[in-house]
């Protein structure tokens, strides 16, 4: 379901949340979806975060994955080298998921 608000989503006790990536995204073709995402501190209660990111080599080149399309169906972005599309990434920061129009065919 898409929104165009934030939800607030409850903190579950010893829980671990995992983000996808635009990266996924498109590796799967739009079958995972990248995770935009914001935290508010709320309370005095202390909160532990610790990114950690995995992501194409500058050089490596982002598409559908020919595993997702094997069964014959179509991309809905094209292949595009990783540093291109993380340039385009900071170029245009805060601008929600758009980025992704970046790959889209």
């Amino acid at each position: 379901m898409e929104t165009d608000h934030w939800i607030y989503v409850p903190p579950v006790n010893g829980s671990i949340v995992i983000n996808d990536g635009d990266a996924l995204q498109i590796f799967s073709n739009g079958k995972y979806k990248s995770a935009e995402h914001r935290v508010a501190a709320k309370g005095s209660n202390n909160r532990i975060s610790v990114p950690i990111f995995f992501n194409p080599r500058p050089h490596d080149i982002i598409g559908p994955l020919p595993e997702v399309l094997k069964n014959g169906e179509k991309p809905i972005y094209k292949s595009v080298l990783y540093s291109d599309y993380v340039k385009h990434f900071f170029r245009k920061s805060h601008d929600g998921k758009q980025t992704l129009e970046f790959a889209k065919i």
